[in-house]
């Protein structure tokens, strides 16, 4: 639904900012048919291989990845991407019935959370191009690390705005711009999306 929602064409250039294991990359390999440039990035290299493992499975062409802490500026894509997807690391919470193990990470590294969402969301910004997409997403359900992350941020970035993104029909799922699946409420795992445009 992330990548749906980004808006993908045959032909973009998109970077996956923090893409491990891989799978909102696949997708949107596949909603570009193949067709433009995808950067797949992670900090972990054993992860990469993974992704690269996953990507010769599909048949997919255009994925290349880099080792990239997502935190750290890239200069070479200032302004360069149709798209960018954040995906960032969060708390996990939404998806804890498929992981339990999750109840057991220590709160204070939960509480640090939102800065690093902050300060990769700073930095992935700048590589949209004007006219181009950047979807920030999470599987969590805690609004610290959602509207708390992604709202301020357009209020400090007016050369973005907020787009409403479609959804499957069926799924309950109103937006404005910004949506929180809720398990109790749409059958699935707890996720955040929020797709905001760069001011052509």
């Amino acid at each position: 639904l992330a990548v749906e929602a980004a808006g993908l064409t045959p032909g973009m250039r998109v970077l996956d900012c923090c893409a491990a294991p891989g799978g909102k990359s696949f997708a949107a390999a596949i909603a570009m048919q193949n067709s433009g440039s995808l950067t797949s990035c992670d900090i972990h290299p054993h992860k990469l291989q993974l992704i690269e493992r996953g990507a010769a499975r599909l048949g997919i062409s255009i994925l290349q990845t880099r080792l990239q802490d997502a935190s750290r500026p890239a200069p070479e894509w200032e302004s360069a991407m149709d798209a960018v997807l954040a995906d960032v690391p969060c708390s996990g919470l939404g998806v804890i019935r498929k992981k339990p193990d999750i109840r057991y990470k220590p709160l204070d590294a939960i509480e640090r959370l939102p800065e690093v969402q902050r300060a990769i969301l700073e930095t992935v910004s700048r590589y949209v191009k004007p006219g181009g997409a950047l979807l920030y997403s999470t599987c969590t359900v805690r609004k610290e690390e959602n509207e708390a992350v992604a709202l301020p941020f357009l209020q400090a970035h007016p050369e973005f705005s907020l787009e409403p993104f479609p959804v499957p029909d069926g799924l309950d799922l109103p937006n404005e711009g910004y949506a929180a699946l809720l398990p109790h409420k749409h059958a699935a795992d707890g996720f955040f999306i929020c797709k905001l445009r760069k001011h052509a």
